[in-house]
C-alpha cells in the first residue's frame, strides 16, 4: 500500500479536484435551496493524522466558538465517514439566509434552523462522494445525518469514539461559500476506512504515478469536465 504522505503533486491535485467538482454541484444545489446565486471556492486540500486532528480543527475556529458539525456516514463499496463542520458564525448566517431573515438575526439555531443546516450538509457530502465514486467508478452511499453542536474539542472527541482506532487519517477539504453578501465557511472532513483509503491510493497510483506530468495534467483537467 502506498504512504498517502507520498503522494506526489499531481495525486493529490487529483484528489483536491474531487472536492472541486463536488463543491461545484453543491454550489448550484445550495443556490436553488436559497432561491439566489451561491459562489463557492476551490476548496484547499490538507493530509492529517486523526489523532492529531483536534488541534488542526482548535486552529480552525476560534477556541471560544462553538461549531456545528453535520456528519455521515459512508456505506456500500467504499466505507468511511465525513464531517462538515461550520463555525456558529457561519451555522448562524447560513440559518439565517435559509430561512429568508436578515443576516444577523438568528442568536441561536433552533429547531428549523438545525434541519437546514443538516440538510445543506448533506446536499454538499452527495455532491462531493458522486464525485468521488466517479473517481474510484465504485458505490459510494450515505447515511442519514446527524447534526451535532458543540465546542471543537467536542465534536471530534464525540466523533474519534465513534471512528475507533483503526482510521488513521482525515482529508480536510476549506470550503467559502459566497453569495450577495452573504459569506459562511465550511470544512469537511473525509475519514476513508483503511481499506477504502488502499482503494483510493491504489486507484491514484495507477493513473498518475507512472505518468509524465503532462499526462498527470490532463487527467486532472478531465476531472473539472
Amino acid at each position: 500500500m502506498q504512504n498517502i504522505e507520498r503522494l506526489n503533486k499531481d495525486q493529490l491535485d487529483a484528489v483536491q479536484e474531487t472536492g472541486n467538482i463536488g463543491c461545484s454541484h453543491a454550489a448550484t444545489a445550495v443556490s436553488q435551496l436559497l432561491g439566489k446565486n451561491v459562489d463557492i471556492s476551490v476548496p484547499d486540500l490538507q493530509i492529517k493524522k486523526v489523532d492529531e486532528l483536534t488541534s488542526a480543527i482548535e486552529n480552525f475556529f476560534s477556541n471560544d466558538e462553538k461549531v456545528v458539525g453535520v456528519y455521515l456516514e459512508l456505506t456500500e463499496e467504499f466505507k468511511g465517514s465525513i464531517l462538515m463542520l461550520f463555525s456558529q458564525k457561519s451555522a448562524l448566517s447560513l440559518s439565517d439566509a435559509l430561512v429568508g431573515q436578515t443576516p444577523g438575526t438568528s442568536t441561536e439555531l433552533d429547531e428549523m434552523a438545525r434541519s437546514a443546516i443538516t440538510e445543506v450538509g448533506n446536499i454538499v457530502v452527495s455532491a462531493y462522494t458522486n464525485a468521488l465514486g466517479d473517481l474510484l467508478n465504485s458505490t459510494v452511499m450515505l447515511s442519514p445525518p446527524t447534526f451535532t453542536e458543540d465546542m471543537p474539542r467536542g465534536v471530534m472527541h464525540k466523533v474519534q469514539n465513534i471512528l475507533g482506532d483503526k482510521t488513521e487519517h482525515a482529508l480536510i477539504f476549506d470550503i467559502r461559500f459566497t453569495g450577495e453578501g452573504n459569506l459562511f465557511d465550511s470544512y469537511f472532513i473525509l475519514f476513508p476506512s483503511p481499506e477504502s483509503l488502499e482503494v483510493l491510493l491504489n486507484k491514484l497510483g495507477c493513473i498518475v504515478g507512472d505518468q509524465s506530468d503532462e499526462d498527470a495534467n490532463e487527467y486532472v483537467k478531465s476531472l473539472l469536465k
